[in-house]
């Protein structure tokens, strides 16, 4: 059976949004075993009990949907990790940025 570190194939893109709005990121990674993802915000893991923040695993993929971003809060680098602890964990990163609502 083979092994091979994560590798991410789809990447999270750059995402802006109104005040109040709606953002996703998409995540995609392959490797042997399946690589788990998991998603930082300015570095630190992202809690799946926020009641605004939704991580949706999906096999081999994962999303992240930030309900009513709020400016100066949720603005920030957010990094999706993969890791199937063979070699390292492998990080593609994307800034949230969100601008004043009508």
């Amino acid at each position: 059976m083979s092994v091979y570190p994560p590798e991410i194939v789809e990447r999270p893109k750059d995402v802006a949004v109104r005040s109040g709005g709606i953002a996703a990121f998409y995540c995609r990674a392959r490797g042997e075993p399946t690589p788990q993802l998991s998603w930082r915000k300015n570095g630190r893991k992202v809690s799946p009990q926020s009641p605004r923040y939704l991580v949706i695993p999906q096999p081999s993929m994962s999303v992240l949907r930030i309900d009513s971003a709020k400016a100066g809060k949720d603005d920030a680098k957010y990094e999706c990790v993969a890791e199937n602890g063979v070699g390292d964990a492998v990080v593609a990163s994307a800034t949230l940025s969100i601008y004043p609502g009508t």
